[in-house]
């Protein structure tokens, strides 16, 4: 009896050694694994559709990770009264093996702030043909693929999102739909049929028209250009006008020659007008005596020629003729 109790007390206590030493390795192999994660979180302001937990995360083609959680980002990080549903928040874990993973915590947030700042966007790719998709991590324009308006701080390293290939499709059928809204609105056919009325107007302008005529007018125009072309050639090939080139080096440099000169004549003849003004200025009342007496004597001129125009014998003779009375005949 004793020794079946001694070896149920050592059968228990081996069984009970052993679920507490597979207990403790996986307590604490979960949480090195838990401590060993570096987590990434992202937002989409589009359909999430074919993303899961365990979808990889891939940085051009090569998996870095996978897909921890799938949510609305009011689940974490606002009241799903005031925002009901803004964004879709995904949370991925790095692969300890990566090489963003390598880097370490501190290294690894210089290095993705800088790659953010040159283009690092995660958007949504697809994966075959069975719907499922996958993360993945590319470069893009940072300028037309500004990250998302955030209000809250993130919890993990942050990488922006950029649409997704289907998003961008639709995005160009609707401004395509959009743009032939306002063609229609605007009255393209009405236009096009306007066209069409200008064009057989034109058609029938050009067969009422007098081409024979005006292709004679053309021609004609064309021969005086040429003869006239012609005439140009011959005044330009000239001895006259070769020798004028020639000539004209030394015309120039006369010319320069003085112009050079010009400055000194302006200054001679500023001081001339100057002496001129100082002169006018102090013969000023001879000057007014000079005039009003040279109006008088046009005055008198005058009265003289008007005189002789009226008696043109008082100007040889002296006294006018008699005046001669009509009743006294």
């Amino acid at each position: 009896m004793s020794a079946k109790t001694n070896s149920f007390k050592l059968g228990l206590f081996i069984i009970s050694g052993t679920l507490l030493m597979i207990l403790a390795l996986i307590f604490f192999g979960l949480g090195a694994l838990r401590k060993d994660k570096i987590m990434l979180e992202t937002y989409f302001d589009e359909s999430v559709q074919g993303l899961d937990v365990g979808s990889p995360l891939k940085l051009k083609g090569v998996k870095i990770g996978s897909i921890e959680k799938v949510r609305f980002v009011f689940n974490k990080y606002h009241d799903p009264q005031v925002i009901p549903f803004r964004y879709v928040l995904v949370e991925m874990a790095l692969d300890s093996d990566s090489s963003l993973a390598i880097r370490g915590s501190t290294s690894l947030k210089q290095a993705l702030e800088r790659e953010v700042e040159n283009g690092l966007r995660v958007r949504i790719a697809p994966q075959g043909l069975t719907g499922t998709a996958y993360l993945e991590m590319d470069y893009v324009n940072p300028r037309t693929n500004k990250p998302l308006p955030i209000d809250w701080t993130p919890e993990y390293y942050y990488v922006p999102s950029s649409p997704s290939t289907i998003a961008r499709l639709e995005e160009t059928f609707e401004t395509f739909s959009k743009l032939l809204r306002k063609i229609d609105e605007a009255g393209v056919d009405t236009a096009v049929h306007n066209i069409n009325s200008l064009l057989v107007v034109i058609r029938e302008a050009v067969k009422d028209a007098n081409l024979p005529g005006l292709t004679d007018n053309v021609n004609s125009l064309i021969q005086d250009l040429r003869g006239t072309n012609t005439q140009l050639h011959n005044v330009i090939g000239s001895p006259q006008a070769q020798d004028a080139v020639k000539n004209l080096g030394d015309t120039l440099a006369n010319l320069k020659a003085s112009t050079e000169n010009l400055p000194q004549t302006i200054d001679q003849l500023r001081k001339v007008l100057r002496d001129i003004g100082s002169f006018t200025s102090t013969q000023r009342d001879e000057v007014q005596g000079l005039l009003q007496q040279g109006k008088q004597m046009m005055e008198n001129l005058n009265d003289l020629t008007g005189d002789a125009k009226r008696n043109p014998s008082r100007l040889f003779f002296g006294a006018p003729p008699a005046k001669v009375n009509p009743e006294k005949k």
